[in-house]
């Protein structure tokens, strides 16, 4: 019996042991770590949409570069100058559309006018300043001074101008008489057997005096047998008409006029056409030549086809467009600090083109003047 019962415990422990054994090969796979990758991926899959979120938000407004008001002041030697006029339109009308408080003045080519023009625009508060520089070395000092004040200044008709100036305009004024001599000359030689007795009107204005050079030289060049009949003497355009007269009684018999600029051209036009008219002269015979291609140039000439006026030739400088627009953009771009087309510190000369009875209607619709 009781090797029985000793028998029994053995089988019991036994089977114990195996039950064991089995329990423990059952709870392996519990040790594996796929599901815990698995949530690793799942975490960071549900992430995702997160960093989207973030990469859609709508970008901050960016401030308007025009909401401050700024200050321009523009100076001319006078408005009588119909391009001069036609600028300041221009540039008034861009002013108004762009958050630009715009002055102007008239310095009358007079250095201490011009001078005491600065000053008024330095108390006035100006941001820039464009104006016509007929004079550089009376205005360089209130330039340098205007410059330091951190006031961007633009120099029409020189580059004769301080370090640090915002921009230049200028005309190659030599070339642009060669251009006006040379219209002048070709109607000489073609209409008049090249002879005749000419004028040409001198100014005051230091460059002007260049553009006059060129005429000289040209005509003189391309007309050996004609004669320039009265020395021109340095004026204004105010002493014009009266100094014309003076030449014209001096010798009457001239039949070709040059001028540096259009305003002194058809003032002497309005002088001098009648006289030709009432002695019964052959308009075709005569001509004046000039520069600028104002309105009025071109309705001269559209005139003279008609066998009316004495206008013969103008030249295109970009006063119309070109050069208003380009001096005004490039002054508030360097205020406000925006781009443009041109640089600042850019020095940028005028077209000179030829505008004569062969292409005055073309040029008028390209400015949309009516003739």
């Amino acid at each position: 019996m009781k090797k029985r019962f000793v028998a029994l415990f053995l089988a019991f422990v036994l089977v114990c042991t195996l039950l064991a054994g089995c329990a423990s090969k059952t709870e392996t796979p519990a040790k594996t770590e796929t599901p815990a990758a698995a949530e690793t991926t799942t975490e960071t899959t549900t992430e995702a949409p997160a960093a989207t979120e973030t990469e859609t938000e709508a970008p901050a407004e960016e401030a308007d570069p025009r909401a401050e008001k700024i200050k321009i002041g523009f100076s001319v030697s006078g408005f009588d100058n119909e391009n001069f006029v036609y600028m300041d339109q221009l540039m008034s009308k861009y002013c108004s559309e762009n958050n630009i408080e715009y002055l102007t003045a008239a310095h009358n080519s007079e250095s201490s006018a011009l001078m005491e023009i600065m000053e008024n625009f330095m108390a006035a508060g100006v941001n820039g300043v464009i104006f016509q520089n007929f004079e550089p070395d009376s205005i360089n000092g209130t330039l340098e001074e205007m410059i330091e004040k951190g006031i961007k200044v633009v120099s029409y008709d020189s580059d004769n101008v301080p370090e640090g100036t915002t921009g230049c305009w200028i005309c190659s004024n030599y070339d642009t008489g060669v251009v006006i001599g040379t219209a002048a000359a070709d109607f000489i030689n073609s209409e008049l057997d090249g002879v005749c007795n000419y004028f040409i009107m001198n100014s005051k204005v230091a460059f002007m005096q260049d553009r006059v050079q060129g005429i000289i030289d040209t005509i003189a060049e391309k007309c050996p047998n004609s004669t320039l009949a009265y020395e021109p003497p340095k004026i204004v355009l105010a002493e014009a008409v009266e100094t014309f007269s003076n030449m014209l009684t001096a010798c009457p018999d001239v039949q070709v006029v040059c001028t540096g600029y259009s305003t002194c051209a058809t003032n002497i036009i309005a002088e001098w056409l009648p006289e030709i008219q009432r002695k019964g002269g052959d308009l075709s015979k005569y001509g004046v030549f000039t520069c600028d291609c104002t309105n009025l140039d071109l309705e001269y000439m559209a005139q003279t086809v008609k066998g009316e006026n004495i206008l013969r030739s103008t030249v295109d400088l970009g006063l119309k467009e070109l050069v208003p627009m380009g001096m005004i953009t490039q002054c508030e771009a360097a205020i406000r600090g925006l781009d443009c087309e041109y640089a600042e510190g850019e020095v940028v000369t005028f077209p000179h083109d030829l505008v004569d009875l062969t292409n005055y209607e073309e040029t008028a619709a390209k400015y949309n003047v009516e003739i």
